[in-house]
């Protein structure tokens, strides 16, 4: 069965009847950015690599990561995306009862599930524009094993205070957080919501991933910051030689190199809340605030869905992600990524055809 997520081009393109290359992907959350020369020679540099297996245990790539994020790097893993840890920490830890806060990342859900757990969600409201209330979550934590949180949140972009995450753990002591930031890089630091740079609790663990934020999806490169007990933990049951030389080395030179994040971040807000703004001018749509770099949209007609939203955009090569395969989203809602000024004046113009009955009937 396929798994379902943003970015297959492949298969849009297919129903399109148009190359890949044809279609605008606004379905997927990666940053549309270019990469630093010096990640473009590590690239060139790490060919000759391929004729030999890599550094098993990607030494020098966790070294470098460990001095990102201010921890040892006993403290740090890297995988095959953050992906390869959301599946792997239920699966070593098995824990019975998982709380999951929704609506969220589906991977959460079926990382649960194939570990046999118990998984339940807490759901935010579309009323409080999906910010999730902690008091909530507290009520439901007791005899929690394990809880999953996305912070930034996919597909809301709500993204929570660190300081109140903190509190929240100490009183659980017992529960597992998983916390997944791999969108934290398009939040700015004066927000406070990623729990690194601070001593991570015994209980925690942080992910974090090179993919969204630098445009580098097709790398499949993330970490996991926990304790080395944890960390240790995890990687008895991982398979081994899952993050290449070529990853490896576009990873370490990345995280070594001087790119000003906070100017790729300051475009790709401005991009954002421009769009905002005028998607929320268009009759039939609600446009939800985001922290990220994509949009959250209702589809308000009752006569329309957001799969015929989809459907529409596609016939003009314009691809988004319909939600409704998120746990606690109905078939109103799609998600839409920001991608350069020149493609989102080409995705608003798509819109305004799209949710214009008068063109479809």
């Amino acid at each position: 069965m396929l798994q379902m997520h943003g970015g297959d081009v492949f298969r849009a393109a297919a129903e399109a009847g148009v190359s890949p290359d044809e279609i605008l992907d606004f379905s997927s959350n990666v940053n549309v950015c270019f990469l630093p020369e010096s990640v473009r020679q590590a690239l060139q540099d790490a060919i000759p690599a391929l004729s030999r297996y890599p550094d098993l245990a990607s030494r020098a790539l966790r070294e470098s990561a460990a001095k990102k994020f201010g921890v040892s790097p006993e403290c740090v893993l890297a995988g095959h995306g953050t992906t390869e840890f959301i599946y792997a920490i239920p699966r070593q830890l098995r824990p019975r009862r998982v709380l999951i806060l929704a609506p969220c990342y589906h991977d959460y859900w079926r990382a649960a599930d194939q570990a046999r757990s118990e998984a339940e969600g807490v759901l935010a409201s579309e009323a409080e524009e999906f910010v999730p209330g902690f008091e909530q979550l507290e009520q439901r934590l007791s005899g929690v094993d394990m809880a999953f949180i996305g912070n930034p949140n996919n597909p809301t972009g709500v993204a929570l205070a660190a300081e109140q995450l903190r509190a929240t753990m100490v009183k659980f002591p017992n529960t597992i957080f998983v916390v997944d930031e791999a969108l934290a890089d398009f939040v700015p630091e004066s927000l406070g919501t990623s729990l690194l740079g601070s001593p991570l609790p015994e209980n925690v663990i942080v992910l974090r991933s090179l993919s969204l934020f630098y445009g580098l999806a097709g790398l499949r490169l993330g970490f996991m910051i926990a304790s080395s007990a944890l960390c240790e933990s995890v990687e008895r049951i991982r398979e081994p030689w899952t993050v290449g030389p070529i990853a490896q080395a576009a990873g370490q030179a990345l995280l070594e190199s001087d790119t000003d994040a906070s100017a790729i971040r300051a475009e790709v807000l401005a991009e954002r809340e421009r769009v905002r703004d005028e998607l929320s001018r268009m009759t039939g749509l609600r446009v939800f605030r985001s922290q990220t770099n994509f949009l959250l949209l209702k589809v308000t007609k009752p006569t329309v869905s957001a799969a015929q939203i989809c459907e529409r955009l596609l016939k003009q090569n314009v691809l988004i992600r319909n939600t409704a395969g998120f746990r606690g989203l109905d078939g109103k809602f799609v998600r839409i990524s920001i991608r350069s000024a020149a493609d989102n004046y080409k995705l608003l113009d798509a819109m305004r055809m799209a949710v214009d009955e008068s063109k479809w009937k």
